[in-house]
């Protein structure tokens, strides 16, 4: 019981440690909020899309797909729309400030991992169309699917280079 109540503590001293140094309060930078925006948005708008398919709310086929694939792009567009103004609004003079030359190493570091995940997504996505007899559909939602998870992969690269402090 108590290697169990320890566990829980270390976990607890993990994740709070993201937020908090040993000076207090860790202050987030503009484009780390703007990540941590786009992890959230993404996961949540497209979460919705891929578990209705996933849970069999909607079929794999259909305008009502369609519908809710345009209804989570629109939701998508209008959360970082809205959110990203609340965060500027929040910190108006970090928001206008240019990139320092750290911000744009992070930011290129984690496109490239996005861009090698996305390239093996491709690559994989190319296999399953030669080797399943999968439709067209079905298809674009798997290119969707490698799309979106390298956006999420993108992300979270660049939520973890700016909490490493890289």
């Amino acid at each position: 019981m108590e290697s169990k109540f320890n566990m829980v503590l270390n976990i607890f001293n993990i994740m709070s440690s993201a937020f908090f140094s040993v000076s207090g309060p860790r202050v987030m930078s503009f484009r780390e909020k703007s990540a941590w925006l786009t992890l959230v948005t993404v996961l949540l708008c497209f979460g919705v899309y891929f578990g209705a398919m996933a849970l069999g709310l909607i079929p794999t086929h259909g305008f009502m797909t369609v519908h809710l694939l345009l209804v989570c792009l629109i939701s998508l567009v209008l959360l970082q729309i809205a959110l990203r103004i609340i965060a500027a609004r929040l910190a108006p003079g970090d928001a206008r400030s240019p990139k320092d030359e750290r911000e744009q190493l992070i930011e290129l570091r984690a496109m490239r991992i996005g861009y090698y995940f996305l390239g093996v997504s491709a690559f994989a996505c190319g296999l399953l169309l030669h080797l399943s007899n999968m439709s067209a559909v079905e298809l674009m939602n798997f290119v969707l699917l490698a799309i979106v998870m390298s956006v999420v992969v993108v992300a979270l690269a660049q939520i973890v280079q700016f909490r490493r402090g890289a």
